[in-house]
């Protein structure tokens, strides 16, 4: 095989800058946060989103409402105890369930769960 006198190969260096560079593009378009690996702040908030709409909309409503299931009455997550008591307590009985709320801790993550939190005070309530 003959070569052409006008085309040098590209050295080692460029190739592993041009390298880098394709696969920083790549991680930014998927999302990714390449300094941890966790998702950029909008992608997590889609994700926190679709959590609340599987996990809890199905009983609380999709605007957290509240609502009659079967014989049991879905508080409001706008407004009474969901409303006024402390995160933690929140935290607890999403997380530990009782009065006819399913735990969570079987399915989520504490760290969904803290999401999930955040998520309620901030887009369902308003704070």
């Amino acid at each position: 095989m003959r070569r052409r006198d006008n085309f040098a190969p590209m050295p080692r260096l460029e190739n592993l800058a041009c390298l880098l560079a394709a696969a920083g593009f790549l991680l930014a378009a998927a999302g990714c946060d390449a300094r941890g690996g966790k998702p950029a702040p909008a992608a997590a908030a889609d994700q926190t989103r679709t959590t609340f709409e599987r996990n809890c909309a199905v009983c609380h409503g999709p605007r957290g409402e509240g609502k009659q299931v079967g014989t049991l009455n879905v508080p409001s997550l706008r407004a009474g105890a969901a409303l006024t008591d402390p995160d933690e307590k929140l935290f607890k009985q999403i997380r530990d369930g009782g009065n006819g709320m399913p735990p969570s801790k079987y399915t989520l993550t504490d760290e969904q769960i803290q999401d999930l939190l955040r998520f309620v005070r901030e887009e369902i309530q308003k704070k």
